[in-house]
């Protein structure tokens, strides 16, 4: 029986639905960084700009939440590389996607690549399929959703106030966990994540956010590949 291999077009199209569940989490988040971006003073067209160009919603909230702190350029820039350096491990992760892509395709995946897309990517790629095309149709998918909901909020402006209840500090763990649970198929898998969390729970009350988040993926690695080498 001949297996038949996916389009380019039928990967972006499952890639894209299956980044809807999704959405319920992150159109709070874009929602509320517009909201908190006209709070800060930026306008609406700076408020979108950020969402349309830069795309990385905790470093546009930390940078905004520096802003009206009156924080300093090199502090906001600092902060929202440290945020996003597993993004680095993402894209060696899924470094094979890019070898053979064009140039377009090798800008365009990596500036879609969230922690959301890029765990769709791999629990394809774990199932047997995936792809290239499958990445960028999660990627763009969120992209529009978090822009459209950036709007949203920057045209409320102000209208609503109590921005902790919208559960920023929730949204995105939660999402992340959800995404994590499916990729555990083996005991060892799951003591590493255990391990490699409650490491990152603990380190995050002592050290930045994006430092943490380095230190437990570099400590998880670690401990994966020990425990792998047991078992074999």
């Amino acid at each position: 029986m001949e297996v038949q291999i996916p389009t380019r077009a039928a990967l972006f199209r499952r890639g894209a639905i299956a980044m809807v569940p999704l959405w319920a989490g992150v159109g709070p988040f874009g929602l509320a960084f517009g909201i908190l971006a006209r709070a800060a003073g930026y306008s609406i067209l700076q408020a979108q700009a950020f969402s349309i160009f830069v795309f990385a919603g905790s470093a546009e909230v930390a940078a905004v939440t520096l802003t009206m702190a009156g924080a300093t350029g090199v502090a906001i820039v600092l902060t929202a590389l440290l945020l996003n350096l597993r993004h680095v491990l993402y894209g060696l992760s899924l470094s094979g996607l890019l070898r053979m892509q064009s140039l377009p395709a090798r800008l365009l995946l990596p500036f879609v690549m969230t922690d959301e897309s890029y765990g769709l990517t791999v629990k394809e790629y774990l199932d047997g399929q995936g792809g290239p095309a499958f990445l960028a149709g999660a990627g763009l998918s969120l992209y529009a959703v978090f822009n459209l909901a950036t709007l949203l909020g920057a045209i409320l402006g102000t209208a609503i106030p109590d921005l902790q209840g919208l559960g920023l500090d929730l949204i995105f763990p939660l999402t992340f966990l959800a995404l994590l649970v499916p990729l555990l198929r083996t005991r060892t898998q799951a003591a590493v994540a255990v391990i490699s969390g409650g490491m990152a729970l603990v380190l995050s009350h002592l050290i930045p956010a994006g430092t943490t988040i380095l230190i437990s993926a570099i400590a998880a690695s670690a401990l994966g590949t020990a425990l792998h080498r047991e078992e074999a």
